[in-house]
């Protein structure tokens, strides 16, 4: 007995001894990443950085976006920090990020420039810490809206001979040739390809995000302009996850985002975000390469897996995108289950109302609706079954109740509205009929809307759903609260959205044949805080007592009373009476309703 406690005893000191020389072996080897003196962001004067680390190794520094080695510059008594938007710009200088080039001149007027610093501590045993990475704008001022995105690279991967953002060493060599006999090589920005990078979102507190990822472009005629998109992406090859780790979208996990200069993209996915259609979450952002102005931009977030995962809890879905399912060969079975469900809504005579039915089994109708009429009243004729169509389905049924394997559509690539206008072909934009024109496309081209349009109750169901988004969603008022969230106002784009719902009308009675006079419909209640109201599938805004909207008598309106906890709904006062919470009502000559609501006693 003695002799096993020995025993015990022993091997519990050797435990110990061995705990305390692995961590000092563990001491040894530790390399923590070098801690600045201040954090990356904006100051108004300029100041020398310290850095500091354990007196066992040493730092390295660079300042141009490059990876620190024990061969880049040693860090000794401080970096000099200042404003260096006088120098010649590097990024913004390049010129074979079009195709022509040589007859391409960049502006040399130099644009805002900060400091990257990038910082690696190397101990004596050579062992190298992570990286530092921070950026520094001195004398220069924040964005008023958004976030300061610095994107942080090596400068080939981007604009060397092998280059994602430039036509690349094999496309020059034929381009100067001047010969025209051959086909010219692919551009490398034409490639999809992906590079190592740093994305740090600075806020007004610092750092938001600072995280390895991977950088490509994004687009199809965006690749060949002088400022392309980007897509920045979370991959655990570079940072040991697949999502962001910071919450970017309202406490959203998101794996993908993408950069777009164009408004309309974020103001859509604002003025339509309580409807039945999937939008992109969009933050501002200004851009900055290696500490060099890019440009003033969007961050949208990307339909992607994570995406849908987070916003609709399924796991399984097909996406579609211009026609075929994404990322899947066109044989797969996903592609030829959605291509015999076009071919049969290309083939089918929905006034039947057994075909009707089967439809909406398939389909979100909601859903399509709405994807419709934000198109239409954007003026999107950029837009067709095989192009900037983007929709979805869960792949199976679950507790979700997105998990029904019907399709539903996502608002994507509705940016006609930015560069319309400066194409004269299309003349006043505010008058563009996006049901049916002369351009490119229109939405009475495309396979669902031409067919669906032969179903009494699509038309009914549509004609009403397109007024509840010209009342609510794409009302001036509303319209210009989400801009002045922008630093827009109503007069935006020659003002746009007090004009179009003049067309937007005429256009609608001619495109579903309506007979009926437009009348005035105006819902009231005494006590909006006890209770809401929603006409057909729009929640009303009645925090002032009072909404009005218009609506044509070829279809009456349903209308739906809801009593908040500790309310009841009494019933309607005006053109309609009774208790009921919903009411179906005529608005012919213009209607008046009031909801009367109490407090349950």
């Amino acid at each position: 007995m003695r002799r096993r406690i020995l025993l015990i005893v022993f091997s519990c000191i050797l435990l110990i001894l061995s705990l305390v020389i692995f961590d000092r072996i563990n001491a040894r080897n530790a390399a923590p990443m070098p801690v600045p003196s201040v954090s990356g962001g904006y100051y108004e004067n300029g100041f020398t950085l310290r850095l500091t680390a354990p007196s066992n190794g040493s730092i390295y520094y660079t300042t141009d976006g490059s990876t620190p080695t024990a061969d880049s510059t040693l860090y000794q008594d401080g970096i000099p920090l200042k404003n260096r938007s006088s120098e010649q710009n590097l990024y913004n200088s390049v010129q074979n990020v079009v195709t022509d080039w040589k007859n391409y001149t960049p502006d040399p007027q130099p644009v805002e420039k900060g400091t990257v610093i990038r910082a690696v501590f190397v101990n004596e045993r050579d062992i190298a810490s992570e990286i530092l990475t921070q950026t520094y704008f001195i004398g220069l001022q924040p964005p008023e809206r958004g976030y300061t995105l610095s994107l942080v690279f090596e400068y080939d991967d981007l604009f060397g001979e092998d280059g994602i953002y430039v036509t690349g060493k094999e496309y020059d060599e034929w381009y100067l040739s001047g010969d025209s006999s051959t086909e010219a090589p692919v551009p490398n920005f034409e490639k999809k390809r992906e590079v190592r990078a740093t994305a740090e979102l600075l806020g007004e507190s610092g750092d938001i995000l600072n995280q390895a990822v991977g950088l490509r472009l994004q687009g199809n005629t965006a690749r060949a302009e002088r400022n392309k998109r980007l897509t920045i992406a979370a991959r655990e090859e570079y940072s040991g996850s697949n999502t962001f780790q910071a919450a970017l979208y309202k406490g959203i996990s998101t794996h993908a985002v993408m950069l777009k200069s164009y408004f309309p993209d974020t103001l859509a996915s604002r003025l339509v975000s309580n409807r039945s259609v999937s939008v992109q979450g969009s933050i501002p952002v200004k851009v900055f390469l290696n500490g060099e102005f890019l440009y003033n931009s969007y961050m949208l977030e990307r339909y992607d897996k994570q995406y849908f995962r987070q916003h609709y809890n399924v796991d399984g879905f097909v996406l579609v995108k211009d026609g075929a399912v994404h990322d899947e060969d066109t044989s797969s079975a996903d592609n030829i289950r959605y291509q015999e469900y076009m071919g049969w809504v290309a083939d089918t005579d929905f006034s039947d109302p057994q075909e009707w039915a089967a439809f909406q089994e398939q389909t979100d109708v909601q859903s399509y609706i709405d994807y419709i009429v934000t198109n239409y009243y954007l003026c999107n004729i950029d837009l067709s079954d095989n192009h900037n169509y983007v929709l979805w389905r869960s792949t199976s049924r679950g507790k979700s109740p997105y998990a029904d394997q019907r399709w539903r559509w996502c608002i994507y690539d509705i940016d006609a509205l930015a560069w319309m206008p400066y194409r004269p072909k299309y003349g006043n934009v505010v008058e563009i009929n996006a049901f049916s024109n002369d351009f490119t496309f229109d939405l009475d081209s495309t396979t669902l809307f031409r067919s669906l349009k032969s179903s009494p109750e699509f038309r009914e169901r549509f004609v009403l759903s397109f007024m509840d988004m010209l009342n609510n969603n794409f009302s001036p008022a509303n319209v210009e609260k989400v801009l002045a969230d922008y630093g827009y106002t109503l007069d935006w784009l020659d003002g746009f959205f007090r004009k179009r719902p003049a067309y937007a009308v005429t256009h609608l009675a001619e495109e579903f044949d309506l007979t009926g006079s437009l009348e005035t419909v105006t819902v009231t209640t005494a006590h909006p805080e006890m209770g809401s109201v929603t006409v057909n599938t729009s929640l009303l805004d009645l925090s002032s007592g009072s909404w009005s909207g218009q609506y044509f008598t070829d279809y009456p309106i349903t209308v739906t009373a809801a009593a908040n906890d500790g309310y009841e709904f009494v019933g309607w006062k005006g053109d309609a009476d009774g208790a009921g919470e919903t009411v179906t009502v005529s608005v012919d000559g213009g209607i008046t309703l009031e909801a009367v609501f109490a407090k349950v006693q």
